[in-house]
């Protein structure tokens, strides 16, 4: 790729002119899981050894990171400091010097780990590459921020929604998972509508961590033959086709988003073997691909990632000027095959 994209502050948020003659590539990396200790380093050495492979096999514009950057669980890395392995990620990301973001995940700050996620952000918010901002701190969650990305002559195409899904209803994993709350989908909405001309709304793509109920019973359409739902690409290859979505009813996000007509797709993580893409109710729903080596093993029932590889990679997301886009796998295994150059 010749022709970059221009990234800037303006009207209070990033705004990125997309590089004329090609689409603006995004890349999601996702669940990278670096535990930061003694027990974890060898396989902390092979997901950051991933990510810089990815990275420069995708020639992206942008990196959108959605959550669980680090997995500071004793047991697993030998260390509970999340920070320590957050600076290890994020020296990593620097080094490659392409504009990144991300939203956290539930892993990021677990009841257990020294740090919050607001010592964290502020970690990542001195590195040169990343555009990551807290955001207001009256709303739930750390990290709500958007992006407006406009042509190369200053059209508006689509805001990139950058949402924190939270961690655990009450704190700990035992609780259950936690959603989007309320006041984040009044402000995303807010969002909208002032990027939006009088008489439209704004297209938007949303980057979060933790999957919709809506998105599993999608798939259920797709897998049953049902109309209603595409299959697009990926797989689900959590055990029992597991989706981690938040079993509580409050945020109703993608009922809002549907009446909103804002949202053309929606990018999460945290099941770690799904990297499912499907159309379902008027949006684009993909799991990304993940990195993990660390979090999944066999004590506990799982399919161990470290020991698998057809999961392993990133995700592309190519934005035309009219705003579409086009969403791929990128494999690692394709990468180090030499097949992705």
């Amino acid at each position: 790729m010749t022709a970059k994209a221009e990234f800037e502050k303006r009207d209070g948020m990033t705004v990125i002119r997309m590089p004329e003659g090609r689409p603006f590539r995004i890349l999601q990396l996702t669940d990278i899981h670096i535990g930061g200790g003694l027990l974890s380093r060898k396989k902390d050495r092979l997901a950051l050894d991933a990510v810089r492979k990815i990275v420069r096999a995708s020639h992206a514009d942008l990196v959108v990171v959605t959550g669980d950057m680090v997995y500071p669980l004793f047991m697993y890395s030998g260390t509970s400091n999340n920070l320590k392995a957050s600076k290890k990620f994020g020296e990593c990301m620097d080094s490659l010097g392409v504009p990144w973001t991300f939203t956290f995940g539930n892993h990021d700050e677990e009841c257990i780990a020294f740090y919050k996620k607001e010592r964290l952000a502020d970690y990542y918010m001195t590195l040169k590459s990343c555009l990551f901002e807290k955001g207001d701190p009256a709303l739930t969650g750390v990290g709500n921020h958007a992006m407006r990305l406009e042509t190369a002559d200053g059209k508006p195409v689509m805001m990139l929604m950058m949402v924190d899904s939270n961690s655990y209803t009450g704190g700990t994993f035992f609780s259950g998972f936690d959603t989007i709350h309320d006041d984040q989908i009044d402000w995303y909405e807010k969002v909208i509508r002032e990027n939006s001309a009088e008489g439209s709304v704004i297209s938007s793509l949303a980057f979060f961590h933790i999957p919709p109920k809506e998105f599993k019973e999608g798939w259920e359409k797709c897998y049953r033959g049902e109309p209603g739902a595409t299959y697009h690409l990926g797989f689900v290859g959590e055990k029992d086709q597991y989706f981690g979505y938040p079993k509580q009813k409050e945020g109703n996000f993608i009922k809002r988003m549907t009446e909103l007509g804002s949202l053309k797709g929606f990018f999460v993580g945290h099941d770690h073997l799904n990297t499912l893409s499907i159309e379902y109710l008027g949006m684009r729903m993909t799991y990304g691909m993940s990195i993990d080596y660390l979090a999944y093993v066999a004590a506990l029932g799982q399919i161990p990632t470290a020991k698998c590889k057809a999961q392993r990679g990133g995700t592309t997301v190519d934005i035309s000027p009219d705003g579409t886009f086009d969403i791929k796998m990128l494999p690692l295994t394709d990468i180090e095959s030499g097949k992705i150059k």
